[in-house]
This record gives structure tokens, sequence and C-alpha cells, in this order.
């Protein structure tokens, strides 16, 4: 194993353990004493996150499903939320990565698991340093040296809903004994899979457990299969309908630990002076959404609240931000300087009412299956009407094997339904295969049925994204430039396809080291 690997492996590793790290990472941090700021200075920030929700979810926009999020949509009515907001890439751990370092996964190498490299300090590293009290929930434990870390069993995997109300509180209590502002990150795993009373969730025997515990909350409303809404890029057949009522009551769920949440802030007084946004990692496990590129893998809630400070019932329908604008916006609001290093840009002055160039765009990327080292890069640049899509993989032979809906309800009920119908063999077999290029109308085709890239009409939209596209390589120093100049290039998608082979390669040896030194540590 090469030095620099090891460097990487152990930066993580002590973080994992809660040691000082005196690599990468650790330098970054101050002791909060020589830059705290004092009470009240600084806004309080809570950072609530999703898992695997779908943007039009939300009642507030626009969920046929009756309602789904009263506590959501009452947040929205008090704050401001953008009708165009996207994740830069739709996986769990790289998308929160993305929010927190204010750079792209290919910045930080977070393609999976595990993070690489850091261009330099974070958002919860900046906050330390200026005095914040830093807790986080359920996600992104190992990352960054919080003051309190919560693991998912403590919360039944996010699935407890009146523990936010009191981990929430007790934190809050911590930071006041130390008289710090707070930085609050707190992760829901709802409505990750397995979803609520689902086959899945009900022979998992942790599930189980946390049931017999009385700590597996029932959603305040539970959906049937006739009362829900297939989204439309699927197809409506009696076991997706049933999977997506179970979507459906875990999202009225999440929505439950959102308002206890947001109790737990009222109660202890700290409404006025905190700073709240709310937002998904990526969209719903299901074909087409996460794990993908397209408009239902990278759209996502963006609610963001301070009384007085951000307007209350402000939509914004056209301006186009993104999780990776997330950490600077943050900062502007806290009256931190925000680092040359971060890719994103503050949104803060959206929210004044001004105007900033290049919101007419957003781009996302996808790398590789999580779980079995396939290799399945993509990339996206999408406007309001137009969706492009390039995916160098492709072969007409490799099938794409989704880790995470592989064995899902929806797939298999595709899979079935495929044999006998044609429009979702169809449907099925695009998912597999793909084509090179997509180029999808969303104004028309909102779910993305129909590519247009061979139509002679669309070339020069296609080109103009293409060079967009290109142009954000090279300004983020994307090893695909030089493929992005020639995208059809056989012996150019060959190289890049190697090189992302290696990437992945060198995560899982960190990944395998990381692992060995934790079962390690363990045995003394």
């Amino acid at each position: 194993m090469n030095g620099r690997l090891f460097d990487r492996i152990q930066v993580r590793y002590s973080l994992i353990m809660k040691t000082k790290s005196t690599f990468r990472i650790g330098r970054y941090l101050a002791a909060p004493c020589m830059l705290a700021a004092s009470v009240g200075a600084q806004p309080n920030i809570l950072l609530i996150t999703a898992d695997d929700l779908g943007w039009d979810s939300l009642g507030v926009h626009g969920c046929p499903v009756a309602e789904t999020t009263p506590n959501l949509d009452r947040l929205a009515q008090e704050g401001s939320r953008f009708e165009h907001a996207y994740v830069s890439i739709a996986l769990c751990t790289p998308s929160r990565q993305a929010m927190l370092s204010g750079n792209y996964s290919h910045q930080t190498m977070t393609h999976g698991f595990t993070e690489l490299e850091r261009k330099g300090p974070a958002m919860p590293d900046l906050l330390k340093q200026h005095g914040y009290y830093l807790a986080n929930i359920n996600k992104q434990a190992d990352y960054y040296e919080w003051d309190t870390a919560i693991g998912e069993d403590a919360s039944a995997m996010g699935r407890d809903v009146p523990f936010y109300y009191t981990a929430i509180s007790d934190i809050i209590a911590q930071a006041a004994k130390k008289q710090q502002p707070w930085f609050i990150m707190a992760n829901s795993n709802d409505p990750h899979r397995p979803f609520y009373n689902s086959e899945s969730e009900l022979k998992n025997p942790k599930y189980t457990a946390f049931r017999e515990a009385k700590r597996l909350s029932t959603p305040s409303r539970v959906y049937s299969p006739d009362e829900i809404s297939v989204p439309g890029f699927l197809p409506d057949l009696p076991e997706i309908r049933q999977d997506m009522a179970e979507y459906y009551s875990s999202v009225r769920r999440l929505d439950d630990s959102v308002g206890r949440i947001l109790a737990a802030v009222e109660d202890a007084g700290q409404t006025t002076n905190t700073l709240v946004i709310f937002m998904s990692d990526n969209g719903i496990s299901v074909p087409y959404s996460k794990m993908n590129c397209y408009r239902a893998s990278l759209r996502t809630p963006m609610i963001l609240r301070w009384p007085g400070r951000i307007p209350a019932n402000y939509r914004d329908p056209r301006n186009m931000v993104s999780g990776v604008d997330l950490a600077p916006t943050l900062f502007e609001f806290a009256g931190i300087d925000i680092p040359p290093h971060m890719a994103g840009r503050s949104f803060a002055p959206l929210l004044a009412g001004k105007s900033q160039p290049d919101r007419d765009y957003i781009v996302g990327h996808h790398y590789r299956n999580l779980r079995s080292n396939q290799m399945y890069p993509e990339f996206t640049i999408q406007s309001l009407d137009w969706v492009y899509i390039y995916n160098p993989w492709v072969d007409g032979k490799t099938e794409v094997h989704n880790s995470d809906y592989t064995g899902s309800t929806t797939l298999l009920a595709m899979w079935d339904a495929a044999e006998k119908i044609p429009s979702v063999r169809e449907r099925v077999n695009f998912h597999k295969y793909r084509v090179i290029q997509e180029l999808y109308n969303v104004r028309q085709d909102p779910y993305a049925y129909h590519n247009v890239i061979d139509n002679p009409e669309n070339a020069e939209q296609a080109a103009l994204m293409r060079q967009k596209l290109l142009t954000w390589m090279k300004d983020t120093d994307h090893p695909a430039a030089k493929l992005m100049a020639d995208p059809l290039n056989p012996t150019l998608i060959a190289e890049y396809m190697a090189l992302e082979k290696a990437t992945a390669t060198e995560e899982d040896a960190e990944l395998d080291e990381l692992n060995k030194q934790m079962r390690e540590k363990t045995k003394k």
C-alpha cells in the first residue's frame, strides 16, 4: 500500500475512534476557545436531512398523495423554498459530503462510503473553529470531530420518532452549558428502505428487535395502495402500488420526526435565532431515481427558515441551486468567510431578492454501484427545460446492477411485467443497457420516456449542454474533461473507464484497511 493511501486511512480511522488526528483533516481544527463567538452573535444552525426522499413527495411541492408532510409544509410556509434545488450525486454519503464540503465528489474522492481527499476545511471544521458546538444524529458521524455524535442504533435506524425530541433537547442543553452556538445535523433514515411495515422490514432481525422494544414508531398516517399515486417514471402495477404505499407511510414518519425536532427547538426558546435547513440526499430508491442522473434522481426539497432574516412563505421558481452550494450559503449567514477551495456558491443573495449569474443549470454525476465495484459513471447537466446525460460505460452488453434497489418490490415487479407488457419491457431494457447520450425535453417529457438525442432539431441544444458540461469539468479539474471534449472516442472512453476502475480499487483498499484496524482496536 502506498504512503499516500495509508495517510488517508489513518485520518479516517482516527476520526472514527474519536481521537485527534495529526493528518489531513485534523490540521484544520482549532481549539474552539480561540475563535469562540458570544452566544447570540451567530445563528444556531439546524440541518435536517431525509434519506431517499423524492422531491415531489412533499405536499408543498404538489404531492398527489394526501397529507404526506404537514410539518414540512408548515416549515415551508414559515420560510423559503427553492423549486429547483438539486443534489450533485444521487447516493447518500457522497451527496451529504458534497453538502458539508462544498465540493463535488471527484474533488473529495467520495464515490461510496469513503472520502479519500479533502481540499480544505469542510463546514463542520470551520464551524468548530468559529466556536460552534457540533452535534450529529445518525449519518456522517465518522467524518468529523463532533462534540456529540449519536449512532443509528440509538435512534432505531432513525425510526424512533420520540427519540429526536429528546436528543435535540439534550444537545441544545449541552451547548447552552458551554455558552456556544450550535450546529446540529439531524439525519432521518426515513424513507430509506426497508419501508414501513414492508416484507423486508418485517423479516429483518434488527427491525424486529426495535419493534419488540417499542422503538419502531408507527407513522401518524399509514397509507394503503388505493390512496397513493405511482410516480410517473414508473409503471402503475399493483406490486409497485404496494411498495409506494409503504414508501409514503415512511415519508409520513419522516415528517413526524421533523415535527418533534422542530418542537424541541421551539420548546428550548431557540426558534428565532436558529437557521433551519431541510434537504434530502437523493430521490426515491427505485429505478430511474436513486443512483442515477435523471430529474427524479437529483431534485431535492430545499427549505430554509430563519425568522426575521429569511422571507416567510417565499417560493423561488427559477433559480437552480445545488447541494454543493449549501456550505458557502451557511457560512455567509453565519458571517464566516467562504473558503476559496469550495466549488459551491452561496445562494443567500437569492433569498434577499438579488440575482446571480449561471443559476440556469446544475451539474450532477454518478460513478459506481456501491457494493460490487461495478462501474457506471454518468454525468448530467440540467436546465429548467432540458436534461442531458452522458454514459461512457455503455457498450451494449454491460447491465446496470443497482445494489440499493436490486431485489426491491418495484424492480421485481417491473422484471415480471416486462415478460407480458411491451412498454414495461422497453423501460426495463433501457434501464439495464442505456445509451451513451441521453437528451430529454423535460418541459414536454417530465419523466424522461423519450430520448431525443438523435433528433437533428435538437443537435444545437445537445452541443450547448455538452459544452457547458465540459466547461464545468475543466473548472473543477475533473479527470473526464479530456473525454468530454470528444465523448464518442472509444480510446478515450477506455482510458477513462480504466481510471475509474483504479479509483474504485483504491477506495475498496482503504475501506478494507479501515475495517481491519477497527477490528484490531476492538480486540484490544
